[in-house]
C-alpha cells in the first residue's frame, strides 16, 4: 500500500508518498481499500507542528476515509466484503489501505459517492456536536459562523436549516457569491476593517445567540462583545495559530502569550457563556457517542437535508498541492485525496 507521510514539521513539501506492507485486520476490524480520504485543517496544523493531538513526525495523518471493504478480521461477517463504506479513523487515513474497528464503519447510502463519504465524518460530527449538543440551536436563534465557506461552516449551515435557526456568515469576499448560491443571505467580509460593527449592524444591534469560532485569539475577545444576553461562544479551532506562524504577527490578546484568559466575572456580568469543542479529544474517550451522531447524520443525508460540498479532488501524489490549496484558504467546502 501507499501512505502519505509528514516527514518533518514544515511546508507542504515535507509530505512524502511511501510504500508499506498491507495491513491485516485483527478481530473486530475490517480492511478498507481506500478510494478517498478527507483533508482537514487539523492536518495542516499537524504538519506545521501546531496540533496538540497529533503524534510527532514522522507520521501519517488523516481522520476519515471511504472505500470498499477488502477483508475482515476473525469472527467478523464475511458478507461485509465488497461493501462500499465510509469510516472515521484516528490518524492513518492518508493510506490506500487501512484497518478500522467495525464500530467505526458505516455503509455508504445510495447516491453518496466516495468523495462525499470521505467528506462527511469530521466536518459534520464537529458541527453536530456543537450545534445540536452544546448549543442546542432552535428556530429563531441567530447563529454566527466563522469561516462560513469551509467544511465545518457549510455543515453548520445545513444544521441551521434543519433546526430553523438563522445563519450569519463570516468569509472572505470572494466566497460570498458561492455562499449566497448555497443559501446564505447574511454575510460579512472576514477582512473588513470594521468587522465588529458590521456584524452588530447585521444583527440589527441584537447580537448573536451562538457564535461558532474556528479562528481563535482576538476573535474570541471580539465574539464576547457580539453575544446577545444569554448567548454562547463555542471555540472549535485555532486557525490564527497558523497565521502567527506564517506572518509572525501575534493573534493573541494576552500579553502573557496565552490564547485567551477567560474572566468568569465578565461572563457572569454579561450573562454569557464561553465553551470549547474538540472532536479528537472527545473521540479519545469513546467512539460510541460519535457513532450515534453518525447514524443520525446519515438519516439527515438520506432525507436530502445535507449538502456535502466537495470543492476539489487531488490525487494521493498531489497531497502537497492539496495542503497548499487549503493553507492558502482557497477551498470552498471539502478537499479530498483520491486513490486512483
Amino acid at each position: 500500500m501507499k501512505q502519505i507521510w509528514i516527514t518533518r514539521k514544515g511546508a507542504p513539501e515535507v509530505l512524502m508518498v511511501k510504500e508499506a506492507q498491507d495491513p491485516s485486520p485483527q478481530a473486530g476490524e475490517v480492511l478498507i481499500n481506500v478510494k478517498a480520504a478527507g483533508i482537514n485543517f487539523s492536518d495542516i496544523l499537524a504538519r506545521r507542528g501546531r496540533y496538540p493531538e497529533a503524534p510527532q513526525p514522522p507520521m501519517v495523518v488523516g481522520y476519515e476515509v471511504s472505500g470498499v471493504i477488502e477483508a475482515v478480521g476473525k469472527k467478523e461477517d464475511s458478507g461485509l466484503q465488497g461493501k462500499s463504506v465510509l469510516a472515521p479513523v484516528f490518524f492513518g487515513g492518508y493510506s490506500t489501505k487501512v484497518c478500522v474497528p467495525k464500530e467505526q464503519v458505516f455503509e455508504l447510502p445510495q447516491g453518496m459517492g466516495f468523495s462525499q463519504g470521505a467528506a462527511l465524518p469530521v466536518n459534520y460530527l464537529t458541527a453536530y456536536g456543537m450545534a445540536f449538543k452544546m448549543a442546542r440551536i432552535k428556530k429563531g436563534d441567530r447563529v454566527l459562523i466563522h469561516s462560513a465557506g469551509g467544511g465545518v461552516g457549510l455543515a453548520l449551515f445545513d444544521l441551521c436549516k434543519i433546526s430553523g435557526a438563522s445563519p450569519y456568515g463570516i468569509a472572505s469576499i470572494q466566497k460570498h457569491e458561492r455562499l449566497k448560491a448555497r443559501g446564505f443571505s447574511q454575510l460579512v467580509d472576514a477582512r473588513s476593517n470594521n468587522l465588529e460593527s458590521d456584524l452588530m449592524k447585521l444583527s440589527n444591534s441584537k447580537g448573536f445567540d451562538f457564535i461558532f469560532d474556528s479562528s481563535g485569539g482576538e476573535s474570541w475577545s471580539q465574539g464576547l462583545q457580539l453575544l446577545s444576553p444569554l448567548g454562547k461562544l463555542i471555540a472549535f479551532g485555532f486557525a490564527n495559530s497558523l497565521n502567527e506562524l506564517t506572518t509572525g504577527k501575534s493573534a493573541r490578546p494576552s500579553g502573557a502569550g496565552q490564547w485567551y484568559t477567560a474572566d468568569l466575572f465578565q461572563l457572569a456580568q454579561g450573562n454569557m457563556a464561553l465553551a470549547g469543542f474538540n472532536l479528537a479529544t472527545l473521540w479519545k474517550k469513546s467512539f460510541s457517542l460519535l457513532g450515534e451522531w453518525m447514524k443520525e447524520l446519515l438519516v439527515f443525508y438520506k432525507a436530502g437535508q445535507l449538502n456535502i460540498t466537495i470543492d476539489k479532488e487531488f490525487s494521493f501524489t498531489d497531497a502537497p498541492k492539496a495542503h497548499q490549496y487549503i493553507e492558502n484558504r482557497e477551498n470552498f467546502g471539502k478537499v479530498v485525496l483520491l486513490n486512483s
